[in-house]
């Protein structure tokens, strides 16, 4: 069941890493004229290349439940935050080319630290939730770090990429918490059906954080690109579903001094590997957006 899930994640994750893109790349050529959140919505339903991105979260986003519900948080959702590995090879691909020895060097950082924090943590595989008092402060925590990290967003002035990691951090507590709350909605579906998941909580704090997560992720990518919030949505994302497992679900990582450096080490890689890779994404959203041939020479 670990394997399968490996493979779920692993899906979720390169469908993940082309939704952001896309999505991005929409956000980012909003007019002035949309103001505010209603007008960068407004104007973003009406871009086709946002749809496609959003119809491609959708698809993600159930790969990523279903690889939840057959494996550990712990495992699963490192793989699915290390998903811009993949844009790197879909990318070079469509421009035709090959990828940079730059690329290439991220994308092996960022894969090596993620295979050798998997082994090295190793898991157990955990038990069922309560979705009692624990739960209920655990979630309300996140969402108060949620709450202030967009206090300190909303008070930034004349600095975007710091606005930006702000509502960065926003997002990977409310994609963590989501991720939690997809495994406590599918438990309640599994164990009481769907009568159960319907009276449940989790159901709707699942609904109202990830809608959260989403319309923070499009501030982010109007703020400022994608190297301001995306480090920090991934590595506050993985630090969340983590700490998430093992307080509710009792997913124990193996955890002598030996094992815990090595692991640390490890999540240390893979964030530098990720911040490499969406420092070149960004650069080549940018590239193409000031060279509109580059997009035509790829489609033909």
């Amino acid at each position: 069941m670990t394997a399968f899930a490996v493979t779920l994640a692993l899906l979720s994750a390169a469908t993940f890493a082309i939704s952001t893109s896309v999505q991005h790349q929409a956000a980012s050529g909003a007019p002035e004229s949309a103001k505010g959140l209603l007008g960068l919505l407004g104007y973003l339903v009406r871009r086709p290349a946002w749809l496609v991105g959003q119809f491609l979260a959708t698809c993600a986003f159930v790969l990523h439940a279903s690889a939840l519900h057959a494996g550990p948080i712990a495992v699963v959702q490192p793989i699915v935050v290390s998903g811009i590995v993949w844009a790197v090879p879909a990318r070079a691909a469509l421009n035709r080319r090959m990828p940079s020895l730059t690329e290439l060097r991220a994308v092996v950082i960022t894969a090596l630290g993620l295979a050798v924090f998997l082994v090295a943590s190793d898991p157990t595989a955990g038990t069922p939730a309560s979705l009692g008092p624990g739960t209920i402060v655990f979630a309300a925590v996140g969402v108060a770090i949620a709450v202030a990290a967009n206090v300190l967003a909303s008070r930034v002035r004349g600095d975007p990429r710091r606005k930006a990691f702000f509502l960065g951090v926003v997002g990977g507590v409310l994609f963590g918490l989501v991720a939690g709350f997809v495994k406590l909605t599918l438990q309640e579906l599994n164990d009481g059906g769907l009568g159960a998941m319907l009276t449940a909580w989790p159901t709707y704090a699942l609904v109202l954080a990830g809608v959260g997560g989403v319309l923070t992720n499009q501030r982010a990518y109007r703020v400022a690109g994608l190297s301001a919030s995306m480090p920090a949505l991934n590595i506050v994302n993985g630090m969340t579903s983590l700490a998430l497992g093992f307080t509710l679900f009792n997913e124990v990582p193996r955890h002598s001094p030996l094992f815990l450096l090595i692991e640390g080490v490890a999540f240390g890689c893979m964030a530098v590997g990720l911040w490499m890779l969406i420092r070149l994404e960004e650069a080549h959203l940018v590239e193409e957006v000031a060279d509109p041939a580059v997009a035509t020479d790829r489609s033909g």
